[in-house]
């Protein structure tokens, strides 16, 4: 069992590109917060927990690991 620091409450595991990138903080944090943390935005990654896509404003649980996806993007202007 992974113990914890008593002031963290929260702890979160962001996967990009199959590197595992660690979150923790006193309280929950929304998407748009985490990926901040790591310097992204949801204008250029989608955050995916269990299959399912979050939005912006969703709350990251303790525990919880969610996958990020770069958006690509192309075409003809």
């Amino acid at each position: 069992m992974v113990q914890y620091p008593q002031e963290v409450l929260v702890a979160i595991i962001l996967i990009l590109r199959k590197q595992e990138h660690r979150i923790e903080d006193k309280q929950k944090i929304t998407v748009a917060a985490a990926l901040a943390r790591l310097g992204l935005s949801s204008e250029t990654h989608l955050v995916l927990r269990n299959g399912e896509l979050l939005t912006d404003d969703a709350l990251l649980r303790d525990g919880d690991t969610a996958q990020l996806i770069a958006v690509i993007s192309g075409g003809r202007a």
